[in-house]
């Protein structure tokens, strides 16, 4: 984060009109141009395959430059553009509640990863309340947002994690969940390898993304290879649920022995 030290000389009404005016111009600007980058990043992915690829790189690089998930910009996530994403979070909450008790399972251990202000974690614990829930997430000023979610029995709980190196033992997770963090992934195959490891037998992850975003079947295929599973092993499909779930894919892998 860009700290900006404060100058001390007394500036008259008008002058700091005028440098307030340079300010909005610049919010504009930064505004306009943001926006002109994800039409880019659309259209890119849209038409092309090495597009798609192309788009991956730019959200990871335009996500450095906002500065989403450190502060000012986590606070900003949490308030404005989480909220937006209420109806994908209902969706997916469902979702996992439904994969669950198709395994036989009302209860359990489960894990968000990415968790952000925590809104997933919240959905889940509503429809879930004898479930262990805990959303992890490298950025800590992301889970200042989240930790206020977090109950005082530890039912629900978040940590500052990687999804690379998870805090749990092997064949200790009936579910992991996770929405629009795929494409933040530095090396996929690392998290989907620590992701089978951390499953129970019988348990599964439920990995939503962008569709924009997503990783081809071909691309999947070497990420499951280099993960140490077989291309099948993860099943790659559009999204379940409302009009906002067209947008995401799903990958889904289920834990074995």
């Amino acid at each position: 984060m860009k700290l900006i030290g404060r100058n001390n000389k007394t500036t008259s009404p008008s002058d700091g009109s005028t440098d307030n005016g340079r300010r909005s111009g610049k919010r504009g600007k930064g505004v306009r141009r943001l926006v002109s980058a994800f039409l880019l990043l659309g259209l890119l992915a849209a038409l092309t395959r090495p597009g798609r690829r192309l788009t991956r790189a730019l959200a990871r690089r335009l996500d450095a430059r906002v500065e989403c998930f450190t502060e000012p910009g986590s606070s900003t996530y949490a308030r404005f553009f989480a909220p937006i994403f209420g109806r994908l979070y209902d969706s997916v909450a469902e979702d996992a509640v439904r994969e669950l008790k198709a395994r036989g399972k009302s209860r359990g251990t489960i894990v968000d990863l990415g968790c952000g202000p925590g809104d997933l974690v919240v959905a889940i614990g509503h429809r879930l309340k004898d479930a262990r829930i805990t959303g992890i997430d490298v950025s800590p000023s992301m889970l200042l947002w989240a930790g206020r979610h977090a109950t005082t029995d530890g039912r629900i709980k978040f940590v500052v994690a990687d999804g690379a190196e998870m805090p749990f033992n092997d064949a200790s997770v009936d579910l992991v969940v996770s929405t629009l963090s795929m494409h933040h992934w530095s090396d996929p195959a690392d998290v989907f390898a620590e992701i089978d490891r951390v499953l129970r037998p019988g348990g599964v992850a439920l990995i939503y993304d962008l569709g924009l975003l997503a990783y081809t079947p071909e691309e999947m295929d070497g990420i499951a290879t280099a993960a140490g599973l077989e291309p099948a092993d993860i099943v790659r499909e559009r999204a379940r649920g409302g009009i906002v779930s067209t947008f995401f894919y799903r990958y889904a892998l289920e834990g074995v022995e």
